[in-house]
């Protein structure tokens, strides 16, 4: 089965590279079509690049500019950030009303059960209709297989360009204050979350700070990326448990997870960490930071901490803070990881009620529309001379212009920006400005980018072509339930309580699962 699937995979495939022979004539006939009978309506839901800072205007320039240019009705509904999203997503879906097209969750498991129940299209049909954008964004092998089910491709996936984001940030401010070096292992961590919480960092004489804070995902069973790298201290920064050759395990059955728990309940237990932590939305989380300036150490994206746009909250309360990048701490075997990345980046769906719909040669349209040109430019930066200029060498940037594209005021004006990225070198350099803050220091993402990258990370591509279990939201649930009540102290935490905690597992069949893991990872290509 295996050598069948492959095989079909790679037909498929190579039938849409052929394509791409003839597909400029195809698009020009397909685009025509699509604009002889008046406009298209279409409907796009997509998570914001700056959820904080609202959406664009009712007069957005770009949706006009795809109307008058594209003969395109573009409707783009803003998804809330993690489970919120999620749930609207679902509710949609259950409904049979998902938009024409829409950024996959980042949950896997609940878009590949909307393929199977008959929801989303396959996009081989788009590929020909948009040459440019299909050649540089999905014509990568291993990317190509991940997005290949069922013999088809159902996700127009791009590789991620920047994935090793979501790091720890430390107010260097306090620890000098406090005379404090940086932590390196747990106790060295506790330590100064302790410090951070009791000795006052802040200098304003009440006791309103906090040593760590971090928003949780419920999506999966775990606490989320947030907190993955406190049982990367123990060699186990994801659900899946790779570290026996040749197989794939829940790395809550390993007892390191279990010491990881005990570390995060002592923490608990020494209000250490914000007491709002199993409820607490990411912009709240970010006010706790930016606004409020209550948390020493925090688990944040990198750009969201300290790209300048999203900087400038923080800077204006408190100009003489100071974050910088933290290593994971080490366990006690000396063992640490941030986390783990995947190869995969965006990814885009169109949902069949849309297809059958004939929407999409429009949608093809659009996306080749942003992908070069006037469409990349204005999606991706906003209005040449107002938002951006190109320098003496024809890069992009946003010096000498009324409101440059990095600000916070145009932040609202390039919420999807996202989804045209390209992440080229000149790109980069024009998304992650250097720029200095109010009190004169320098602050260069792609500097602290780079030094994120040096920590330890784990590759678990493999693990995403794993398909949920038939009951994946129960098991989701007990496991976040349970994670919650042992960490906060609602439920005992010893040896006797974590084994009832997974006996109860086995009880949802999850052994079934991780034999179905090992499948879909050995006919992915993924385990030998």
């Amino acid at each position: 089965m295996k050598g069948v699937s492959t095989a079909r995979t790679s037909i498929v495939w190579s039938c849409l590279l052929l394509t791409l022979l003839l597909s400029p004539l195809v698009a020009a006939c397909s685009w025509g079509n699509s604009t002889s009978n008046g406009p298209v309506d279409l409907t796009l839901w997509t998570v914001p690049s700056a959820g904080e800072v609202g959406n664009p205007p009712p007069d957005w320039f770009l949706t006009k500019t795809v109307r008058e240019k594209l003969n395109i009705n573009l409707k783009v509904t803003f998804l809330p950030y993690g489970d919120d999203g999620d749930n609207k997503m679902n509710a949609a879906a259950a409904a049979n009303g998902l938009p024409d097209f829409f950024q996959v969750p980042a949950n896997n498991n609940i878009f590949l059960q909307w393929v199977r129940q008959g929801l989303i299209a396959p996009v081989d049909s788009l590929f020909p209709l948009m040459p440019g954008r299909t050649k540089d964004r999905y014509s990568d092998p291993q990317m190509q297989k991940i997005a290949t089910m069922n013999g088809k491709p159902y996700v127009l996936q791009e590789k991620a360009g920047l994935n090793k984001r979501q790091t720890l940030f430390i107010r260097k401010d306090w620890l000098d204050k406090l005379g404090l070096k940086e932590p390196k292992t747990l106790d060295d961590f506790f330590n100064v979350a302790k410090a951070f919480t009791q000795r006052d960092p802040d200098g304003n004489g009440k006791n309103d700070t906090y040593g760590f804070a971090a928003t949780i995902n419920t999506s999966a069973p775990e606490l989320g990326s947030g907190w993955r790298m406190f049982f990367g201290a123990y060699g186990l920064p994801d659900v899946w448990n790779f570290n026996t050759p040749g197989k794939a395990s829940l790395s809550l059955r390993d007892p390191g997870y279990l010491q990881a728990v005990e570390f995060l309940r002592k923490l608990s237990d020494n209000k250490l960490i914000d007491p709002a932590w199993p409820t607490l939305n990411t912009n709240d989380f970010r006010a706790g930071w930016k606004q409020q300036g209550k948390y020493g150490i925090i688990s944040e994206d990198f750009c969201a901490a300290i790209c300048q746009a999203n900087y400038q909250a923080f800077d204006t309360n408190y100009p003489n803070g100071v974050w910088q990048p933290l290593a994971p701490p080490q366990g006690p075997n000396g063992q640490s990881y941030m986390g783990t990345f995947t190869n995969v980046g965006l990814r885009i769906a169109v949902s069949k009620k849309a297809l059958d719909a004939g929407k999409g040669p429009a949608i093809a349209k659009f996306l080749e529309w942003t992908n070069t040109g006037e469409g990349y430019y204005l999606t991706a930066f906003g209005q040449e001379g107002v938002h951006y200029k190109f320098d003496a060498q024809g890069n992009v940037t946003g010096e000498g212009v009324p409101v440059p594209f990095y600000s916070h005021e145009a932040a609202p004006l390039n919420q999807i920006r996202a989804l045209v990225y390209k992440n080229t070198t000149a790109e980069l350099k024009a998304r992650y400005n250097s720029f200095k803050t109010k009190n004169g220091r320098t602050i260069d993402p792609i500097e602290i980018y780079q030094t994120i990258g040096t920590f330890p990370w784990r590759d678990q591509t493999g693990g995403f072509v794993i398909q949920p279990a038939p009951n994946q939201a129960d098991i989701n649930r007990y496991v976040d339930e349970n994670l919650v009540q042992f960490i906060t102290g609602q439920k005992a935490l010893n040896d006797g309580s974590w084994q009832t905690f997974i006996t109860g597992l086995d009880g949802l069949s999850v052994s079934d699962w991780e034999t179905k893991a090992n499948q879909d990872l050995k006919a992915g290509g993924f385990l030998p």
